[in-house]
C-alpha cells in the first residue's frame, strides 16, 4: 500500500507539471484555450478564453455551459454539431465573429481553440467585393470592344462604319488601360517599402504639370486657377506625388457640374507645414460617404457630376502615397457648396 501511494502522489506531481506547462503553453499563444473534461467542467483556461467567450477567472471546477450562453458553441462542444470549425457571433461583442476547433485529447479531455476571425473574414470580403468590381469595371469596355469588332469583321458593313469604329475603339481601350496602370501602381504601394532615402520634390513643378495634364477634361466654362504662395520643398518620390495632384485635380474637376470653379494651391500654414490644396465649389459630399471615399472603387452618386471617365481607384491611390510620405487626406465639404480636399508635408 506504502508503494501505491508513493506512485499516486508520483503522478499526481506529473500531473501537476503537466497543467503547469499547459498553462504556461496556453498564455503565451493569442487563441483562447479552455481545457473540459467529459462533463464539460471547465478545468483550465487561458487569458485569451476569457477575453473571447467573456469566461470569468474563476471559471475553472464548473461547468462551461453556465458561463458560455452561445447555444450552437455549447451543442459543437458536446459533439452534438457537425460543423467543423465552428463560427459564432462572439457572445462578448455582437460585432465580432469568433471560431471554434475541439480536439480529443484523450477520453475524458477536450480542448476548445477560440480565435477572432473578425479581421480575416473582413479581409476576404473586401477581396470578393474586390474582385467583383474589377470584373465589372471591365465588362463595359470590353463588350463596347466586342460589339464594334463584331460589326467590323462584317463583310457585309460599309466601310465608313467599319472606319469610324476604329476611331471608336480608342475609349474603351484607354479606359481598360488606366484601370489596368491603378491596379498596378496600388499593388505597387501596398507591397514596396518606402525607400530609405527620398528624392528633394518641388511640388511647384509638379502641379504645374498636373495642370497640364488635365486639360483634356476641361470644359469651355469652367475655370481652373493655380495659387502658389509657397517655394517650399519637401522629401518624396516624384511619381507617386504627381499622382496625388492628378488625381485630386481631375477628380475636382469630375464632380463638379458644368461651369466649374476650381483652385489649387500650395501654401505654408502656420503650423509650419507646406500644404497642398484643391478647392471646388461643386457638389459637395454628403457626410455619410466622407469615410469611405478612399476605399477601391466606392463612388459618391451624383447626378448632376459629369461622367468623364476615372478608375474608381484615384482616391485608394492618393491615401497610400500620403501614408508613405507621412501625411494624410484631409476633406471638408457640404452638399451644394463644394469640397475642399488637401493634405500637409513637412518641409525640407
Amino acid at each position: 500500500e506504502p508503494k501505491n501511494q508513493i506512485k499516486k502522489k508520483s503522478d499526481q506531481s506529473k500531473l501537476k507539471a503537466r497543467l503547469r506547462d499547459l498553462e504556461f503553453f496556453t498564455e503565451v499563444i493569442p487563441d483562447g484555450v479552455v481545457i473540459i473534461n467529459n462533463q464539460l467542467v471547465v478545468e483550465a483556461t487561458n487569458e485569451s478564453a476569457q477575453s473571447l467567450l467573456g469566461l470569468p477567472e474563476d471559471s475553472t471546477g464548473k461547468s462551461f455551459e453556465e458561463f458560455v450562453k452561445v447555444a450552437r458553441l455549447n451543442s459543437y462542444v458536446r459533439g452534438d454539431s457537425q460543423q467543423e470549425p465552428l463560427e459564432f457571433t462572439s457572445p462578448v461583442q455582437k460585432d465580432s465573429t469568433l471560431e471554434a476547433r475541439l480536439f480529443n485529447v484523450d477520453k475524458e479531455t477536450k480542448v476548445v481553440i477560440v480565435r477572432d476571425i473578425t479581421t480575416l473574414n473582413r479581409l476576404l470580403t473586401m477581396r470578393q467585393s474586390f474582385v467583383a468590381n474589377v470584373s465589372h469595371e471591365l465588362r463595359t469596355p470590353l463588350t463596347v470592344v466586342k460589339g464594334y469588332l463584331e460589326t467590323m469583321v462584317d463583310e457585309s458593313a460599309p466601310e465608313d462604319l467599319r472606319l469610324s469604329l476604329i476611331k471608336k475603339l480608342k475609349a474603351p481601350v484607354n479606359r481598360m488601360e488606366s484601370l489596368v496602370q491603378d491596379l498596378l501602381l496600388l499593388t505597387q504601394l501596398e507591397s514596396n517599402p518606402v525607400p530609405p532615402e527620398m528624392d528633394e520634390i518641388k511640388m511647384t513643378e509638379l502641379i504645374e504639370n498636373a495642370y497640364n495634364e488635365v486639360q483634356g477634361l476641361l470644359g469651355e466654362e469652367d475655370s481652373l486657377v493655380i495659387q502658389n504662395s509657397s517655394e517650399a520643398k519637401i522629401k518624396g518620390i516624384s511619381a507617386e506625388l504627381s499622382s496625388v495632384c492628378i488625381n485630386l485635380i481631375s477628380n475636382a474637376i469630375r464632380y463638379s457640374p458644368d461651369g466649374a470653379n476650381i483652385e489649387v494651391s500650395w501654401t505654408n500654414t502656420e503650423q509650419g507645414k507646406a500644404r497642398f490644396a484643391v478647392q471646388d465649389h461643386g457638389l459637395g459630399i454628403a457626410k455619410e460617404h466622407l469615410d469611405r471615399i478612399t476605399e477601391r472603387f466606392y463612388r459618391v452618386d451624383m447626378k448632376d457630376s459629369r461622367a468623364r471617365g476615372g478608375t474608381g481607384l484615384g482616391l485608394a491611390i492618393v491615401k497610400h502615397v500620403l501614408r508613405r510620405h507621412n501625411s494624410e487626406l484631409q476633406v471638408k465639404s457640404r452638399v451644394s457648396e463644394g469640397s475642399l480636399f488637401f493634405c500637409d508635408f513637412e518641409p525640407v
